[in-house]
């Protein structure tokens, strides 16, 4: 009788050669072939499970589109769904439609027809859709919670009556928190999040993940709180952070390589009234390194860009909040000078060095054996660098440094925490610089925020009418000025409830909206004479500067990013 994999050979979708191995593998794993199959990487899940539906002539359900029914979801409890491997489709005239995972045996049919009392059809559907059912309707690790608590079960059963509390013990437990954790992990870089949030309440624990810059609450299983000590201890584990003591804030690193791909992950605990909460940001090391032309500046930005980093001294500065990108701005504007001018000597001082780049001297601070910005820089400029970048310019002595070294022919790349562009001028004054050093050194101020881009898949097309009045304004004399015309533009709007690809967001990755503030000779006279930030906002326009909200427009006109994200991200202007 014809096998599935002779089968697939048939169709021409294995090789003779790729066969044997399939076979090879299956001997020694006892895996099933659409398991080896995919385990193998040899053939897309997609294609695998059309072509497996097809020689057992069953249906394929797409989970992403075909949503299980209400009674059909009521009729298989959670525990018989994970156990297995299958998702209730649909409930009619009193057969239940099963979609599997795998092409179930004739017993285990029987067993679920005994169990659910009800006739049984079956269908096929793909492990990766069924797992993201299976998060999305019983939560992140569920099986192995569940586990963990049939573990906590037993051990209360076979304690005395008057004992006071139970402790999940042996090998078994610590396998599957591990795995709770590693599915928490997994999840959370598969879903391109840059932080993720663990939360403990009185009675639950939430986990939330940042994903494009917002927040998104992930489901968790019933009684995961229960072992919100369990999840935090082995994150504290790996973080090589004292388990003990839980009355402190603590910080540490994870280094991780999860399926061939290497992360990092900074860890930063804080006590709370019911327990610790967990912050984990993610580095992912892939996307870090980018080239100048991929950080979504205009070609006029990139030019600008270019020329200012060709200077031979003088301080540049990148401001933003947090998260607003300015670390992958920094790297990559080294990148390119070093790919650019490999004769350069280019030296950081950073606190922590979150990314590893070749062919820079990196430093990591130590402030508690008194390494601290200030003190790394000193000894640097002994090293004759010809480029320095600073982590963040954090007070005051760090910041006369690194104007001196702008001053005495080094440039010098750091970061400011600021709103805007001009307000990098006021910040440096109120850390105590002397102002005519400021307008001496400084030479350029790149500020940045992120918005949201538009999934590609699903985002729908409209018109500057459907703006609002205001909206609508202020765009037509933003392109009035940039000289671009007003009309058939490729304005784009989110699609309301997205699609899987964005998680049913609209949006899908993000984009930074820049403000290039150059120093001028009217600009150094203004900062000489202690001006106010108005006035000087009001020279830099008369300059040239392209404000966020004006960058940000230009986006929404290109059909990058909608009105609304440009709205929550920036202020209208006064």
């Amino acid at each position: 009788m014809l096998d599935f994999l002779n089968y697939l050979q048939d169709q021409s979708v294995l090789l003779p050669e790729q066969l044997k191995a399939v076979r090879s593998r299956m001997q020694r794993t006892g895996l099933s072939p659409e398991q080896t199959v995919l385990e193998l990487q040899l053939i897309p899940e997609a294609q695998l499970y059309a072509h497996l539906a097809a020689f057992h002539d069953l249906s394929l359900c797409d989970l992403n589109h075909q949503q299980p029914s209400p009674a059909a979801l009521a009729k298989v409890p959670g525990r018989l769904a994970t156990r297995f491997q299958c998702v209730p489709i649909t409930l009619h005239h009193g057969t239940l439609l099963l979609a599997f995972t795998h092409v179930p045996p004739q017993t285990t049919l029987d067993q679920l027809q005994l169990l659910l009392g009800t006739r049984l059809h079956v269908a096929l559907c793909r492990p990766s859709q069924f797992e993201q059912w299976q998060r999305q309707n019983f939560g992140i690790a569920a099986d192995n919670v569940q586990q963990l608590r049939q573990q906590r079960r037993n051990s209360i059963q076979a304690k005395a009556p008057d004992a006071l509390s139970v402790e999940i013990t042996g090998d078994t437990s610590e396998a599957s928190i591990i795995r709770v954790v590693n599915e928490i992990l997994d999840q959370a870089i598969a879903a391109q999040a840059t932080d993720v949030h663990l939360e403990p309440f009185r009675d639950t624990l939430r986990i939330r993940f940042r994903i494009d810059g917002m927040l998104r609450e992930v489901p968790t299983p019933q009684g995961l709180s229960d072992l919100t000590e369990a999840i935090i201890s082995r994150i504290k584990v790996m973080a090589q952070v004292d388990i003990a003591e839980k009355r402190l804030p603590h910080d540490g690193r994870i280094r991780l390589l999860r399926h061939g791909v290497p992360c990092n992950l900074r860890v930063s605990l804080l006590p709370t009234r019911f327990g610790e909460t967990l912050c984990l940001r993610l580095l992912d090391t892939s996307n870090i390194l980018l080239q100048t032309s991929e950080l979504g500046l205009s070609q006029h930005q990139l030019e600008q860009l270019h020329r200012i980093v060709a200077q031979p001294n003088g301080l540049i500065l990148v401001t933003g909040p947090t998260g607003s990108g300015k670390t992958t701005t920094l790297y990559s504007v080294l990148a390119h000078l070093r790919d650019q001018r490999p004769e350069l000597k280019i030296i950081t001082v950073e606190d922590p060095v979150e990314y590893e780049m070749p062919g820079l001297t990196q430093i990591q601070t130590h402030a508690e054996i008194g390494l601290t910005f200030a003190v790394a820089l000193r000894s640097i400029l002994r090293h004759d660098p010809d480029i320095i970048l600073i982590g963040e310019i954090r007070d005051r002595e760090t910041a006369e440094i690194a104007i001196q070294s702008a001053l005495t022919g080094h440039l010098v790349f750091s970061t400011l925490h600021t709103n805007d562009s001009v307000g990098a001028v006021s910040r440096l004054i109120n850390m105590g610089i002397e102002s005519d050093l400021i307008a001496a050194s400084l030479s350029c101020v790149i500020a940045q925020r992120l918005v949201r881009r538009l999934c590609s898949e699903c985002s729908e097309q409209t018109t500057i009418d459907d703006l609002t009045i205001d909206d609508q304004a202020e765009l037509t004399a933003i392109l009035q000025r940039s000289g671009l015309p007003s009309t058939d533009l490729p304005i784009r709007k989110a699609h309301p409830g997205g699609c899987t690809q964005c998680g049913h967001t609209g949006y899908h990755g993000r984009i930074a909206i820049y403000e290039f503030l150059q120093a001028s000779e009217e600009l150094e006279d203004l900062i000489c004479g202690h001006a106010p930030v108005s006035e000087l906002r009001h020279a830099a326009l008369r300059d040239g500067l392209r404000s966020f909200r004006e960058d940000g427009w230009l986006k929404v006109a290109a059909g990058i990013t909608s009105a609304e994200e440009i709205n929550r991200v920036t202020l209208p202007p006064k």
